[in-house]
């Protein structure tokens, strides 16, 4: 609930709940952001997260796709918004108001988080925690060097890479676009990224479609491979079929 969220959150909360009544004019897209929609296009659907989620753009997308979406933002006019499109359209959809220090990520319990223009240092280790084995982050936000047409931006040349360590880059972009939030409507140096959380490395070996198990051998040629705990290696020994 509103009154439960922190002092200090509550002039933020107020700021964009007078964006999402519309007293600010249009300063963010109501559409879904353009690389999470192709950044999903070929994921299978499962738990979602929307950070932040505003008045639901992406996780009202993300449910029209098939996802089980999960969304908080501190904004009650955004979340209440978000509630009902989602009505509107039949969709299900969990939404919170909350802040991120309040929320509960918990541990391997998302196929999928978003983040898109969030305070994503602030919360990348709870992320990395919070997603399950195979499951992806994926982040939008501003370049310092917006500053130079906009007094915002975040991250330095691939800073935002360096903040899930445990997590394998699928996709890094570092490129001048039009951001969904946006007062002037002018194009900003913008960084994304998808990384996933490794699956547990599957014990033995592949060899023309079977599985050798660890210290058994296949026969290349007359050369014999051996099967070790990190993969195939050569050996002195001739193949004997």
């Amino acid at each position: 609930m509103l009154f439960a969220l922190c002092a200090t959150a509550l002039p933020q909360a107020n700021q964009y709940n007078s964006t999402y009544r519309g007293e600010d004019g249009d300063v963010f897209s109501r559409k879904p952001n353009t690389f999470l929609v192709e950044m999903t296009r070929h994921r299978k659907p499962g738990r979602a997260l929307d950070v932040g989620m505003g008045q639901g753009r992406n996780s009202i997308f993300l449910a029209q796709q098939g996802w089980d979406v999960t969304g908080f933002d501190l904004a009650d006019v955004g979340v209440r918004q978000a509630k009902d499109e989602a009505d509107r359209l039949g969709l299900k959809i969990h939404a919170e108001i909350t802040t991120f220090e309040q929320f509960d990520f918990g541990e391997d319990c998302w196929d999928l988080i978003v983040l898109t223009y969030e305070p994503t240092k602030a919360i990348a280790p709870k992320v990395e925690r919070a997603l399950k084995p195979g499951g992806a982050v994926i982040v939008e936000d501003r370049h310092l060097d917006t500053r130079r047409v906009w007094p915002a931006g975040t991250f330095a040349d691939n800073e935002l890479v360096s903040l899930f360590p445990g997590l394998r880059v699928l996709r890094y972009e570092d490129i001048w676009a039009r951001p969904d939030w946006s007062a002037k409507k002018l194009d900003e140096r913008l960084v994304r990224l998808v990384a996933e959380k490794p699956l547990p490395r599957e014990p033995g070996c592949l060899w023309e479609g079977k599985v050798i198990p660890e210290g058994g051998t296949a026969c290349w040629e007359v050369v014999t491979l051996r099967c070790r705990a990190d993969g195939w290696e050569f050996t002195r020994e001739k193949c004997v079929p």
